[in-house]
């Protein structure tokens, strides 16, 4: 006969402290509710069997432990918000204690570079200081402290900040995964950002951007390759699954081609993406780019979790977007892409957004070194029509007309987009990667507070922009990536490759499960 007696607890979690060790306020764990239970499969064979529901239990520094009345019990089960424990039936109605190892695991790097690694540090301390706990100890990653009133978490700025995160502490990437799920609508739409509170304030700007689904599809893959846990596929935020969840983007995306030629098109006049202070609709090189990148992740994806028809769906759909990418959006004539084509007229304009197309594998390998030489213009070095000197890579030129230049979003320089340009280069062993990754910091320490650290933008004359900007830390993220090759496919596997800059040493990082050190040479 089974015999079950429940008894309702009070809990008590503290975190595995190590003397001398940095911790992680982070990786404290919380519990919300326990129940015990003593379960008899025979009269002589009963066992209390411990419910405990919480957060944060699970972390890159291994499994929880249990202890009830100074006695360590069995973990049969455990995951970040629940665990099962096993005691002797006369532990049942006593309080138990969850133990984690808060231990934070700093990368770090090592070379005589001393530019890389001083951009290294301060990657990782920016990408610490934007990580913030609700009060169930959810994570949640934001932007930077410009961007907290209202405290938000924004979608692109969390897929180029998770490049450091997932080396640091991956369950706070997870986190943010099932944050940043809430806020895509039924139909797929996904806005720019979302408050952090459930109950907060929105802004109109925030609705429907056409690169925040993309960038949380690419988000979890990131986190899928980087970790190996699929389990994130099939949790549960709503009604949809966050697979669900990403197959409604691509979904909406899809309807958003309302000239049939397969390439979203953004509103006239849009400010729908990251670009949300200059005025750009229909086909925009960008937003098409990200929309390839998703498809391609979700064939992915979906072969590995076996879901063999829908990958053939997305593989197929790529392979003719990429097509069309080419077809409509690329300018021969010039050796680079025109940034938009709108009711049959395109924009000739050069963007540092271009290189994504390196990056990412959709522009023609015949193009790939003409498409990065022409990006060379946007260097000041070289192109004599840029004012102020020697001062790094404009996000655009001509400048737009829209707004005035060197301010802001137009020709100035921002560091995510240079990440992207020195990744796509050191991937591909093309062209001089160095300056665009490097020269946005050195100009910035030069003319700012030396406290300060990883800017948003930098110009000449606009000193407007924020500090320890998450998605600043990109450039280095890169460098880890496409010059070192810590970049894990889908399975795990990677290579390392030859350093470019000669030695160089890194510790701490979290790749697939271990924490790793690696020394390339």
């Amino acid at each position: 006969m089974l015999k079950r007696l429940i008894i309702f607890l009070f809990f008590v979690a503290v975190p595995f402290v190590t003397s001398a060790a940095e911790e992680a306020e982070f990786l404290s764990p919380k519990i919300s509710g326990v129940n015990s239970s003593v379960v008899c499969p025979t009269e002589d064979n009963c066992q209390a069997v411990f419910l405990i529901k919480g957060k944060n239990f699970l972390n890159s520094n291994g499994r929880p432990l249990v202890n009830i009345a100074d006695e360590w019990v069995e973990v049969v089960r455990a995951s970040d918000t629940q665990i099962v424990a096993l005691a002797e039936p006369e532990f049942v109605g006593k309080v138990p204690m969850v133990i984690v190892d808060k231990t934070l695991h700093r990368p770090t790097m090592s070379s005589t570079d001393g530019v890389l690694v001083k951009m290294f540090d301060e990657s990782v301390d920016v990408a610490l200081e934007v990580i913030g706990q609700t009060s169930d100890g959810s994570r949640y990653i934001t932007a930077g402290p410009r961007y907290t009133e209202p405290l938000r978490v924004y979608y692109r700025d969390s897929y180029w900040t998770s490049g450091m995160i997932l080396l640091i502490e991956p369950a706070v990437v997870r986190d943010q995964i099932l944050l940043l799920a809430r806020g895509i609508e039924k139909d797929g739409s996904t806005p720019s950002a979302i408050p952090v509170d459930p109950k907060g304030m929105t802004m109109p700007l925030w609705k429907d951007h056409y690169d925040s689904g993309p960038y949380f599809i690419m988000m979890v893959y990131d986190y899928v390759r980087w970790t190996g846990d699929t389990s994130i596929l099939d949790e549960h935020v709503g009604e949809r699954t966050i697979l669900a969840t990403m197959e409604d983007v691509l979904s909406h995306l899809e309807t958003r081609d309302t000239n049939k030629n397969l390439l979203p098109e953004k509103p006239a006049n849009s400010f729908q993406d990251w670009l949300d202070n200059v005025p750009r609709g229909g086909e925009v090189l960008y937003d098409e780019v990200l929309y390839y990148r998703a498809l391609r992740n979700m064939t992915e994806l979906a072969e590995l979790v076996g879901k063999t028809a829908h990958a053939t769906v997305f593989h197929r759909h790529s392979l003719l977007v990429r097509y069309q990418i080419n077809n409509t959006l690329w300018n021969d004539a010039r050796g680079y892409y025109y940034e938009r084509c709108e009711n049959g007229k395109c924009e000739d304009r050069l963007t540092n957004e271009m290189s994504l197309a390196v990056l990412y594998d959709v522009v023609w390998p015949e193009n790939r070194e003409r498409l990065l030489k022409n990006l060379e213009q946007l260097e000041t070095r070289y192109n004599s029509s840029l004012l102020y000197g020697d001062w790094g890579v404009v996000n655009v030129f001509p400048a737009y007309t829209s707004t005035k230049a060197y301010f802001y979003q137009n020709m100035t320089d921002w560091p995510f987009l240079d990440g992207i340009n020195a990744g796509a280069r050191l991937k591909y062993g093309i062209g001089d990667w160095y300056y665009p990754m490097t020269n946005w910091w050195k100009f910035f320490n030069v003319h700012s507070d030396k406290i300060e650290k990883l800017p948003e933008y930098v110009s000449p004359i606009d000193f407007s922009g924020g500090v320890s900007q998450a998605w600043s830390v990109n450039p280095i993220v890169s460098f880890v990536r496409y010059g070192l090759g810590i970049d894990p496919a889908i399975d795990g596997t990677y290579t390392i490759r030859p350093s470019p800059i000669g030695q160089v040493d890194l510790k701490n990082l979290s790749v697939r499960g271990q924490r790793i050190s690696v020394s390339a040479k």
